[in-house]
């Protein structure tokens, strides 16, 4: 990885880069000259303006994937790695890895990774499966098999000519309009791909494009297929949204189109769960978790907390007279998100660092009436997740509005301030003596003796920092022995 302008590149971006330049060498006067076509994002990017990378080719000549994987093995066995089928596809995989010297130039292709793919028609036999089966076919039947046209533009890397077969792909992207192709129902798009609906969410968050609304229909009518698709699939197009602060704007467009409700039922189910207009004037409790989402910081932990910190309100929602309340909202909110973390097939580390914030986020709103304890066995109790969940409150208060309106209070930046100078004694999140150190101070077996023994350790940490001293592991063991004799 590289650091450039704060953002971090895979240095095979830029090497890859460097490796369609080779290609203009390399290709004309070959066997290939002409039939060799970068597709997809890397041409993309490069008509908008962005750096291009993920270079992916088609070459429409049958056979002309391995074929052409091998001829620049040949041309550079040193600095070529052995080209290797993906799958079971006509697709071929080379990289770089070396720089390579050629007519007195050196091309700084070494990391570069390319895919090389034939020009293919594709069927979807299987309506329950996204098992396809493909032959070779024209760059006219490959490129309208591809999802969208601003991913359909091809170019040619013999001429460095950007190809248009769709006649809307540049203007597509001016526009600022996904669409498929003229000759191609979007039915047919989206019932061959369902994932292509979440790429479709990704696309508009990521560059701020809209939907089409022949596409947005499509979306409506095809939502249901999006269950054969693997949770491992779809979590890796809703990463890439929530790394860019966006899962607000996705969520608001899977709801309107009936994408939530096969996704994440939990969530969808929220619009309509109304609040109590003294906490909640903003709206039901889907418009407030937006509102929050919105404000979350680009992680993904953040945007899933966010995103699930009020998943139970639905199920402990209770009319008590004119006031609505959740009580024990939190817990349930964090066996939710696990659910759905699980089927999503999260990592266990995601998982419990999510349900822990989630379970968590509402101590925080009460801190204004904490003491100088509270404060320490807060810090104490979340620990290494404490800037976390202060994030999550603050954003969660700031999204709060009473009536008229008026925001609710934030008692963050307060308690910032508290647990700055609490910090001033450092906080253990240990005990000041362990367990076999209290047995042998007070010569008692393992059991409820030590547990108590521990908290009252605590109190006296606390107690002492409150006053402003750093209590001591000598003075704790003499204060525990004193206790212990007492008692």
């Amino acid at each position: 990885m590289i650091r450039y302008k704060g953002h971090m590149y895979r240095e095979a971006s830029l090497a890859e880069a460097e490796a369609e330049k080779l290609l203009a060498v390399t290709l004309p006067g070959s066997a290939f000259a002409n039939h060799v076509f970068a597709v997809g994002g890397y041409v993309r990017d490069e008509v908008m303006g962005l750096e291009s990378k993920d270079l992916d080719l088609v070459v429409d000549v049958p056979g002309g994937a391995e074929a052409l994987a091998q001829y620049h093995k040949q041309a550079f066995p040193r600095e070529v790695s052995t080209p290797r089928q993906l799958g079971q596809y006509p697709i071929w995989f080379i990289a770089f890895k070396d720089d390579v010297e050629l007519e007195g130039r050196t091309y700084r292709v070494k990391g570069a990774e390319i895919d090389i793919a034939e020009s293919q028609k594709e069927g979807f036999p299987d309506p329950d499966s996204r098992q396809r089966e493909v032959e070779f076919g024209t760059l006219e039947e490959d490129m309208q098999r591809r999802d969208f046209t601003v991913n359909q533009l091809m170019k040619d890397m013999t001429t460095g000519e950007i190809v248009d077969l769709s006649g809307t792909g540049i203007q597509d992207i001016q526009d600022g309009i996904l669409r498929t192709h003229p000759d191609v129902e979007p039915d047919a798009v989206f019932r061959d791909d369902p994932l292509r609906m979440m790429r479709l969410v990704r696309f508009m968050a990521k560059y701020g494009w809209e939907a089409a609304p022949e596409v947005v229909a499509a979306v409506e009518r095809n939502a249901y297929r999006i269950d054969i698709v693997s949770g491992e699939r779809i979590q890796g197009e809703l990463i890439k949204i929530m790394t860019l602060g966006k899962t607000a704007q996705a969520m608001r467009f899977m709801q309107a189109t009936g994408l939530l409700k096969y996704v994440m039922p939990e969530i969808d189910a929220l619009r309509g769960v109304e609040q109590d207009e003294h906490y909640h004037a903003e709206g039901d409790v889907f418009e407030h978790t937006m509102l929050v989402l919105e404000k979350a910081a680009p992680t993904i932990e953040a945007q899933l907390t966010a995103l699930f910190h009020d998943a139970g309100k639905r199920a402990t929602q209770e009319f008590v007279g004119d006031r609505i309340k959740f009580l024990g909202h939190e817990e349930v909110s964090g066996e939710i998100a696990e659910a759905i973390l699980r089927r999503l097939k999260f990592g266990n580390k995601t998982i419990s660092k999510v349900r822990f914030l989630v379970e968590n986020h509402m101590r925080a709103h009460s801190a204004k009436e904490w003491s100088p304890k509270a404060v320490r066995k807060f810090i104490r109790d979340v620990g290494e997740h404490l800037e976390d969940l202060l994030h999550q409150t603050e954003i969660d208060a700031l999204s709060s509005h009473g009536p008229g309106m008026v925001p609710k209070d934030n008692p963050i930046p307060g308690l910032r301030e508290r647990i700055k100078t609490t910090q001033e004694i450092p906080v253990r999140t240990k005990p000041i003596l362990d367990g076999r150190t209290i047995m042998q101070l007070l010569d008692i077996p393992s059991g409820a003796e030590v547990g108590k023994a521990i908290r009252w350790l605590q109190e006296w940490v606390d107690d002492y920092a409150a006053e402003g001293f750093e209590l001591t592991p000598e003075e704790a063991a003499e204060l525990l022995v004193q206790e212990h004799t007492h008692n």
